[in-house]
Order: structure tokens, then C-alpha cells, then sequence
């Protein structure tokens, strides 16, 4: 049993890992990298901040956030203007394409936050400690990426291969 969750845990993290790279659906019409959408939203809340802002805040480059805006621009997302107080500098502000994706986006993360946080909830406070204790061991070991079984079922089969249940000793 342990190989099992050893394996699920490290496939999960390989699948988040995968998925951070694909892009999100921001509303039919809009496949964001999370990029695109972490600085849509800082935008957003920081609505006529320049590049500089935006580096501080979100803690990427400024080349970072130049590269990023410049795809948002081109995806209708985001616009570009100069104040009349600095020319020197560019702001940005969401167009009402970008406020209809960064909307999307949150409804879809909220939902999703509030199924796990059901789910959660209906945990027991000992469940919950277990959960915590294995998320802290897992830290502890987290440049293994992955976890070859090495203990062997019946007829010297490992139990991820043999597909039987261990017995609550081996777990």
C-alpha cells in the first residue's frame, strides 16, 4: 500500500507539474498560460500600474512582464497607453475581453476551491493530521520525483505490479 500512495502522491505532482504548462480555458475563447493569467489578474487588481509595478508586485522580471503583456496585448486581453504625467512610461489596464476572461478564470478556481474545500471539510481531524504529517514528509524528500516499489507481494511480485492488497503490517 505504501508503493501505491507513493506512486499516486509523485504522479500527481508530475501531473501538476505538467499541467502548469498547458494552457487554461478563460472562457471559450481564450487559452491562457499561467503566466498570461497571473499578470491578467494583477492587472486587474492593479489597475494603471506600469512595468516596474508589475515586476515588484508579481516578483518576475521586467523583461518577464514585457514578453507576457505583449501576448495579452495581441490576444485583446490588455491595453497599452501612456499618462499624460509620464510619458516615458507604458501602463496597463484590462480590455473588456480581459475583464470577461480574468472573470471566467476566478469562477473556475473558485469552484474548484470550493470542491476541495468540501471535501476537506468532511475530513476528520485525525484524517486531516494524517494528510498534513504526509504532505510534510513528502516536502522533506521533494527532489525525488519518483518512487520505485521495493517491497515484494506474493509469489516475489512487487504489490504495485501483483495488484493485491497488503497487509496492514506492509502499509
Amino acid at each position: 500500500m505504501q508503493c501505491e500512495i507513493s506512486k499516486n502522491f509523485f504522479d500527481m505532482v508530475s501531473e501538476i507539474y505538467a499541467e502548469q504548462k498547458q494552457p487554461v480555458d478563460c472562457g471559450g475563447k481564450f487559452m491562457l498560460y499561467r503566466s498570461e493569467i497571473n499578470l491578467l489578474r494583477l492587472i486587474g487588481s492593479c489597475p494603471d500600474s506600469n512595468v516596474s509595478e508589475l515586476s515588484a508586485r508579481s516578483g518576475v522580471t521586467k523583461s518577464a512582464v514585457t514578453q507576457i503583456s505583449v501576448k495579452l496585448s495581441e490576444k485583446g486581453l490588455i491595453e497599452t497607453y501612456k499618462s499624460p504625467h509620464n510619458k516615458k512610461e507604458k501602463y496597463f489596464r484590462l480590455t473588456a475581453e480581459g475583464i470577461e476572461a480574468k472573470k471566467h478564470y476566478e469562477e473556475l478556481n473558485a469552484r474548484a476551491a470550493a470542491g476541495m474545500r468540501e471535501y476537506l471539510c468532511a475530513l476528520s481531524i485525525e484524517e486531516k493530521k494524517t494528510i498534513m504529517r504526509f504532505i510534510q514528509k513528502a516536502k522533506e524528500y521533494m527532489p525525488v520525483s519518483s518512487f520505485s516499489c521495493s517491497c515484494e507481494g506474493q509469489n516475489g511480485v512487487p504489490c504495485l505490479a501483483g495488484g493485491t492488497e497488503r497487509s496492514k503490517t506492509d502499509a
